[in-house]
This record gives structure tokens, C-alpha cells and sequence, in this order.
């Protein structure tokens, strides 16, 4: 999936560091930052 610079974002849901399911839409209307961070913190 290819989006544009600027275009909003896919609405998607992701697992968080508690074990809960987050979903972008749930933050529709304020600024979001995602981060990405490795598999237990092994570097690759």
C-alpha cells in the first residue's frame, strides 16, 4: 500500500506495549506519532 505525502493515513489497529488494541481512528482529529521499535530491542 502506497499513501501520498500529506493524504491521511489508513485507519488501522495495532497491539500495544500493554497488551490492548489500539486503532488510529481513535485519535481522529489529534496530532499522532507512531513508532516502530524492534523485536525485543535486539536491533534488527
Amino acid at each position: 500500500m502506497t499513501v501520498q505525502v500529506g493524504a491521511a493515513a489508513p485507519d488501522f489497529t495495532l497491539g500495544s506495549h500493554a497488551d490492548q488494541k489500539v486503532a488510529l481512528s481513535s485519535f481522529r482529529g489529534r496530532p499522532v506519532v507512531v513508532t516502530f521499535m524492534p523485536f525485543a530491542f535486539t536491533g534488527g
